[in-house]
């Protein structure tokens, strides 16, 4: 497989459909159609030639590579939606961390004065 050529979109259409169990449903999570989804799952099969998930009565049953897949693939997603979120905020309030700051005599005696004017 030429990793440079994997859509990696299709990680989002295994994990949901590994999840839901059902390749509408799955569909609708993403909001991608049915047909839409199964061509999906047909491109992942023929990449990883693996059928990955199977056609049960209760559902779509994962194969034994789908299951060695899931849980790092669900990392991998899950690391990468961390990652491109948006920045959170920081609230000294509410922050326990400490923070060292360095300073010359002359600069320290004129912060100190400053702050304690603020206070006072």
């Amino acid at each position: 497989m030429q990793f440079h050529r994997f859509d990696l979109n299709l990680l989002i259409v295994f994990d949901a459909v590994m999840q839901e169990r059902s390749v509408t449903r799955a569909g609708s999570r993403i909001g991608l159609s049915q047909p839409a989804m199964s061509h999906a799952l047909s491109r992942l099969r023929h990449m990883l030639k693996d059928d990955l998930f199977v056609r049960a009565p209760d559902g779509m049953v994962p194969t034994p590579r789908a299951d060695r897949l899931a849980g790092p693939i669900r990392s991998a997603l899950a690391q990468l939606r961390q990652s491109l979120e948006a920045p959170h905020s920081f609230d000294p309030s509410a922050s326990a961390q400490q923070f060292r700051i360095a300073l010359s005599d002359d600069v320290e005696l004129r912060l100190v004065s400053l702050l304690a004017h603020k206070r006072g």
